[in-house]
């Protein structure tokens, strides 16, 4: 059963990196958060600065980790939302889009080792992204004493984002063979998740209450204050598994119809 999977991840994976669209996005998020990182310890540079002439105290008083890597891995976050469709669309949309599905969809690989393969070969890329855009966060311990618990907290709900991003993405492909169509409408469900509780002061406790959980930035706010309560990660773990479930079912009821 895993031979299969591992497969498909692996050429996924492969293919990923063999991609110039893929390598051109991981040098402009990295240029971006690299830019980000050097502004926001300026920034803390002339804050602590700043409080000393006040007579404020040593540098350690000004929590580097909350002004500097908090805010990083927040807009990582923001920037994997903008650029993620651009990355999953393609995963079972061209395969329709190509004519390879009927071939697939005839093989004796079932739906959900179709579905398990691709998301794992996405996971392989995401792994690589997130360590690459988390190494500016490492470089505050050559010249400071960021909370390297608070650190990793952050890095593991970057990590469970960008899973819950691609499970999402990966059930909007296997709706279309467009892909264009899969990344808009990736987009679209990502930032309704991520501005879920927006209005839920007006609509009343109740709603906000179930808006308030359904917020992927509620959720993600919390590992980056070095919080990592199994609520969390439960809401990840089935914002994931649901991705991938519909997209199962939807190979299911596409294999029946080719």
């Amino acid at each position: 059963m895993l031979r299969p999977v591992m497969a498909i991840a692996m050429r996924e994976w492969r293919a990923m990196f063999l991609s110039p669209l893929a390598w051109t996005l991981l040098a402009v998020l990295f240029a971006i958060v690299s830019y980000m990182f050097i502004g926001a310890v300026s920034r803390y540079h002339e804050q602590q600065f700043a409080y000393n002439s006040f007579g404020g105290g040593g540098a350690s008083q000004l929590p580097l980790t909350d002004m500097v890597v908090a805010p990083m891995f927040g807009n990582i976050a923001v920037l994997l939302l903008l650029i993620l469709p651009l990355i999953t669309m393609r995963l079972l949309a061209d395969e329709k889009r190509h004519g390879s599905w009927p071939a697939l969809a005839s093989s004796p690989i079932t739906p959900g080792q179709i579905v398990l393969g691709k998301y794992g070969g996405l996971l392989l890329f995401l792994l690589v992204a997130v360590t690459l855009l988390s190494l500016p966060a490492w470089l505050l311990f050559g010249f400071g004493h960021p909370d390297g618990g608070q650190i990793l907290s952050g890095l593991i709900g970057l990590l469970l984002v960008s899973a819950t991003f691609g499970a999402v993405g990966l059930a909007a492909s296997s709706a279309t063979d467009n892909p264009m169509v899969a990344a808009i409408t990736t987009f679209g469900i990502l930032l309704l998740l991520w501005i879920a509780s927006w209005t839920g002061e007006a609509a009343g406790d109740r709603i906000e209450k179930i808006l308030s959980y359904l917020s992927l930035i509620n959720h993600y706010e919390n590992f980056l204050k070095g919080v990592v309560s199994s609520a969390d990660l439960i809401y990840f773990l089935i914002c994931s598994a649901a991705g991938l479930l519909y997209a199962r079912q939807r190979l299911v009821t596409d294999r029946i119809s080719v």
